[in-house]
């Protein structure tokens, strides 16, 4: 059951360190009503990601939040400080309390200001693009010109550092870069399933577009359809399905 959460008044400026320091202080309080609170040092830290850390360290609780949610508002604070201690404590999350984070990191504003920090602060190790079989940028100008009209520009390429079982290829729209498993470098896997594998990435980057809205495309029912375009795409399927417990 969701506890009732005590409130600041609802703010439309950003929260102070005090009043985020009193927000968590409570919320232990409330969650631990037996126990003293600990000291509470509460920082923001720059993550490349959306995340959140807490530890505690001879009685002392250190929590750095992501610079992302310096303009929280106060329910939202009080949501987090919920989930990141009851982490600590090895407490049940309330699904309400699990929802409201997700419905907040999933809003256009915050999914947004994401993708600027990864483009920022994050990097991307790929190998190089000329693996010992196939060349990913040979293939990715073959299929440009025949599905693409030539119009997919400034992507990254390369083999990715390990070999996965599951993902066989990923486009970073943070980065703009494609990702392809390097356990296709070889010589037992034909070159129709490698290009359809970059043909499937290609037609992510072609939704996203320059877009920072469309983050992430889904393999919706448009996007299968448009899928089948690619010739060899029986034969791709196939050979996937036989050799390979993959995913798109």
């Amino acid at each position: 059951m969701d506890r009732k959460f005590f409130s600041l008044p609802q703010r439309t400026d950003k929260l102070t360190v005090n009043q985020i320091h009193y927000i968590f202080s409570e919320t232990y309080k409330e969650l631990r009503p037996t126990l003293n609170c600990p000291i509470i040092y509460v920082e923001f830290y720059q993550f490349v990601g959306i995340n959140h850390t807490i530890r505690l360290k001879e009685d002392k609780l250190y929590i750095r939040l992501s610079d992302l949610f310096k303009d929280a508002p106060t329910s939202l604070m009080e949501v987090l400080a919920t989930i990141l201690f009851s982490k600590l404590l090895n407490l049940n999350i309330p699904s309400n309390t699990r929802n409201t984070y997700r419905n907040y990191v999933s809003s256009r504003k915050i999914r947004i200001r994401s993708l600027k920090n990864r483009r920022i602060r994050g990097y991307k190790l790929l190998h190089c693009p000329q693996g010992n079989q196939y060349d990913l940028i040979l293939l990715f100008r073959k299929i440009n010109e025949k599905y693409f009209g030539g119009k997919i520009n400034n992507i990254e390429l390369g083999w990715s550092l390990k070999k996965s079982y599951k993902i066989l290829g990923q486009f970073d729209p943070s980065h703009r870069s494609i990702t392809i498993n390097c356990l296709l470098d070889s010589s037992r896997v034909p070159e129709v399933v490698v290009s359809f594998i970059l043909f499937h990435e290609m037609l992510h980057v072609k939704i996203t577009g320059d877009s920072l809205i469309n983050i992430k495309t889904k393999h919706c029912k448009k996007f299968r359809e448009e899928e089948k375009r690619f010739i060899g795409y029986g034969q791709a399927m196939n050979w996937l399905k036989n050799n390979m417990d993959h995913n798109l």
